[in-house]
């Protein structure tokens, strides 16, 4: 016998409804009115800046009567709406990093190539006569310029200092010990209040004396964000296993996650802040995870095979005077052979001879796996070479052969190698890419004299992994350029 529906009444209604996530009416701030301000003044900035150069350079040229409202409207139109893709409207994006300027630049191209074709092919058709391309290519490269100067100059000067944005620490205590030594030894500084996971860490210092306490459970976050509402937040971190957390609270922190405050994991918050990965928190099974831009038939893995095979061949013709200058200094310098040459480790594991302009004395990398500063072994001339990185010239013949590539993990001694294995849990994961001239870690992290050092540069290089990408490539570049220019290589 099928009993009969009881009547969904109010007072069933009540017992049956989930309790809330949080309390009603809670809303956590993140940014400020001061921030959204920005972003609208960066937009009306924008939109004067094109207007002001398009206009100002058919005016100076004498071509002001050639121009169409398309001229004008349409570019400007792309070029907000691809900025906005890249956060340029968003106050939670970090515009004076590189990666930022990086993606500024490229959507600037993406931009002036797509204008270039509305204005030209689509809104040209039929004869119309549109403005000078010259005019056209001049207008977006000092809008690019412009644009991204003065985020970096509004960016510093009106968004103040976020160190009083409060960072909601839940862990356990030998997490919240490790978390802690990861945060000091980096560039951020925000209020650290820590919540801890069981009541025998309350009161205790997350690492040692003169360090903060846990200060409350981490059942009473909530609490916390609802009576410091009108405080800015930077955001929530998980620093330990999500086992250790109580359903109802990860079920709350969930829906806190979907406001405007972000709550991130160990692995989400060194991704987000320091553009690396930590190998400790990692499985066996972490390339398989989905988010990997890593995609070795994906047409980025193409294209930067193209990459590499026309800039690196283009690159030997025209430095092929200062490579061979280097050649016969260093012949001049020192009795031996002008190139180094020595077996490294490739891609999937696969062992090559990598090739650099000598600049340590013959038989010198037998007498130690590294070297230190005013490393008696190197020679004048290749101390010098090592900090403008043009001892590594010579592997781009490396990249012509298709063992290595102009950006990727470092090429390694297959003796280091075979040490870190061993000490390192999953460095071999480094060798899913061709290793590079250059790389995320290299100019992240300066040269490597010890297993702690290679732990560090390998969390770039497992990030460089995970994000594998255009705009990633892209910032590499802009990265190496600066410890060329400012002599920060060894």
């Amino acid at each position: 016998m099928v009993p009969e529906t009881l009547p969904l009444t109010d007072q069933v209604a009540d017992i049956l409804r989930p309790p809330p996530l949080f309390p009603r009416g809670l809303k956590v701030v993140r940014g400020s009115s001061r921030e959204r301000l920005l972003m609208l003044v960066l937009l009306v900035v924008d939109c004067a800046i094109w207007m002001g150069m398009y206009l100002g350079i058919t005016e100076f040229t004498g071509d002001f009567n050639r121009y169409e409202w398309a001229d004008l409207i349409l570019p400007l139109l792309i070029s907000v709406f691809t900025l906005s893709l890249i956060g340029a409207y968003d106050p939670r994006s970090e515009m004076k990093s590189l990666g930022y300027s990086s993606e500024h630049l490229i959507a600037c191209l993406i931009s002036f190539l797509a204008a270039a074709f509305a204005v030209y092919i689509v809104a040209s058709f039929g004869g119309k006569i549109a403005s000078s391309r010259a005019i056209f290519g001049f207008s977006f490269l000092g809008f690019s310029i412009l644009t991204l100067l003065q985020r970096r100059f509004l960016y510093s000067t009106a968004m103040g200092s976020r160190s009083s944005r409060r960072l909601l620490v839940i862990s356990d205590p030998e997490s919240a010990e490790r978390f802690y030594k990861n945060y000091t030894s980096n560039k951020l500084r925000h209020k650290l209040h820590f919540f801890a996971t069981c009541e025998s860490a309350l009161g205790t210092h997350v690492a040692g004396p003169g360090t903060p306490v846990f200060e409350s459970l981490a059942s009473d976050v909530l609490k916390t964000l609802e009576n410091n509402i009108h405080l800015e937040h930077e955001g929530i971190l998980l620093a330990c296993s999500t086992e250790s957390i109580r359903n109802e609270i990860l079920t709350s922190l969930v829906a806190v996650h979907f406001q405007e405050l972000p709550v991130y994991t160990m692995h989400s918050f060194f991704e987000a802040y320091w553009q690396k990965m930590p190998p400790d928190l990692l499985s066996r099974t972490w390339p398989l995870e989905s988010g990997f831009q890593l995609v070795q038939h994906s047409a980025f893995a193409s294209l930067k095979r193209v990459f590499d095979l026309f800039l690196s061949a283009l690159t030997l013709l025209v430095l092929s005077p200062v490579m061979a200058l280097v050649a016969l200094l260093i012949k001049l310098e020192r009795r031996g052979p002008v190139i180094f040459s020595q077996t490294r480790v490739g891609q999937h594991g696969s062992l090559f001879t990598l090739y650099k302009f000598r600049t340590m004395d013959v038989g010198s990398e037998f007498k130690g796996l590294y070297t230190v500063e005013g490393d008696p072994r190197v020679t004048r001339l290749g101390s010098w070479l090592r900090v403008s990185r043009l001892d590594e010239l010579p592997q781009l013949w490396n990249v012509l052969r298709g063992e290595m590539s102009l950006i990727g993990p470092r090429a390694e001694w297959i003796k280091c190698v075979e040490r870190y294995e061993v000490a390192i849990p999953y460095y071999h994961f480094r060798h899913l890419v061709r290793p590079g001239i250059t790389g995320w870690a290299q100019v992240n992290y300066p040269y490597g004299a010890s297993i702690e050092d290679t732990m560090e540069k390998l969390m770039y290089d497992l990030y460089y992994i995970r994000h594998f990408s255009l705009v990633l490539d892209a910032t590499v570049v802009l990265k190496t350029l600066h410890v060329m220019f400012f002599g920060k290589g060894r």
